[in-house]
C-alpha cells in the first residue's frame, strides 16, 4: 500500500529501475522504450524526499537495444552495464558527469547472448551473474550463468565449472541487485512460468565459491497487490527509496 505509481507516457513504457541516492535525492535509471522505433535507451528519473519526480530525460543511447542499467561503483567512480544483448556484448560505461554523462569503459564480453548482467562484490573478487544461450532459438529465461573476476572492467572471466549454475523459468534470470540483510545474501530473480516477468523470486545464495553455487527458495512477490498489477519484474532500492516495475493495466482512453 506504500508504493505510489510513475507512469510513463502512452507513447513507451518503463522497466528496470535502479536507483542511487545522492544527497538526499534519488535518481532512479530505467530502460525507456520508445514504441515508435521499438528500441529501449537509458533514462533517468529524479526524484526528492517528498516523493515529487521530474520527468525522465535519456542519458544513454546507442544505435541498439539498451535495457537493465545495473550500477556499480569502483574506487570512487560509478559505472553502468546496460543490457546490450542486440549487439551481443556485455558492455560497461563511466559516468563523466553525474547523472546525464557516459562514456564507453570497456567491453566485458564479446559475441554472447546474454541477458540483465548483474555484479556481486564479496571475498575479493568480482561476480557476474547473467541469463545466457549457447545455442540460437534457445529461451532466455532458464539458465543463469556465473563466472568471476578480479577486475570488473577486464576481460578476464572465468567461467564457474558448474555453468550453468541454474536452470529454472521460475527464478533463474536476474531481477535486480543482490543484497545482504542480517548476515544473509539474497538474489533477486524473475519467475517467467507464466509469463515473462510475471512474479519475482527472492532467494538465500547458501554457497558461493570457485566450485559451487547454491540458493534456496526465500521469499516471492506476486501480483497481486493491486488491482491493475499483472506482473513484477524487477526490485532495487536505495536508503529509504524501494522501486519495482510492473505490468499494470491502463484504459486506452485518455484521462
Amino acid at each position: 500500500w506504500r508504493y505510489r505509481p510513475i507512469l510513463p507516457p502512452r507513447d513507451r513504457f518503463w522497466a528496470d529501475p535502479f536507483v542511487v541516492e545522492r544527497e538526499g535525492r534519488w535518481y532512479i535509471f530505467v530502460e525507456d522504450y520508445r514504441y515508435s522505433d521499438k528500441r529501449g535507451r537509458i533514462s533517468v528519473i529524479e526524484m526528492d524526499s517528498k516523493g515529487c519526480w521530474t520527468p525522465a530525460r535519456v542519458v544513454l543511447e546507442r544505435p541498439y537495444h539498451l535495457s537493465y542499467p545495473f550500477l556499480f561503483e569502483r574506487e570512487g567512480e560509478l559505472y553502468m552495464i546496460p543490457e546490450t544483448l542486440a549487439n551481443r556484448s556485455i558492455e560497461a560505461y563511466r559516468c563523466v558527469e553525474f547523472p546525464d554523462r557516459w562514456e564507453s569503459a570497456a567491453t566485458l564480453m564479446e559475441n554472447v547472448n546474454a541477458v540483465d548482467a548483474t555484479l556481486l562484490q564479496r571475498d575479493g573478487k568480482w561476480w557476474l551473474f547473467a541469463n545466457m544461450v549457447e545455442n540460437a532459438g534457445a529461451s532466455l529465461m532458464d539458465e543463469l550463468y556465473l563466472f568471476w573476476s578480479t577486475d570488473p572492467l577486464g576481460r578476464d572471466w572465468t567461467p564457474h565449472p558448474a555453468n550453468p549454475v541454474l536452470s529454472d523459468v521460475r527464478s533463474s534470470r536476474p531481477a535486480g541487485r543482490l543484497f545482504e540483510r542480517d548476515g544473509r545474501l539474497f538474489r533477486p530473480s524473475q519467475d517467467s512460468s507464466q509469463l515473462y516477468g510475471y512474479a519475482l523470486s527472492l532467494n538465500q545464495v547458501t554457497v558461493l565459491d570457485e566450485r559451487r553455487f547454491e540458493e534456496e527458495p526465500w521469499s516471492r512477490i506476486e501480483p497481486n497487490w493491486h488491482p491493475r498489477v499483472m506482473g513484477v519484474h524487477t526490485l532495487n532500492f536505495a536508503g529509504r527509496l524501494t522501486v519495482v516495475d510492473a505490468f499494470y493495466r491502463r484504459s486506452k482512453l485518455r484521462g
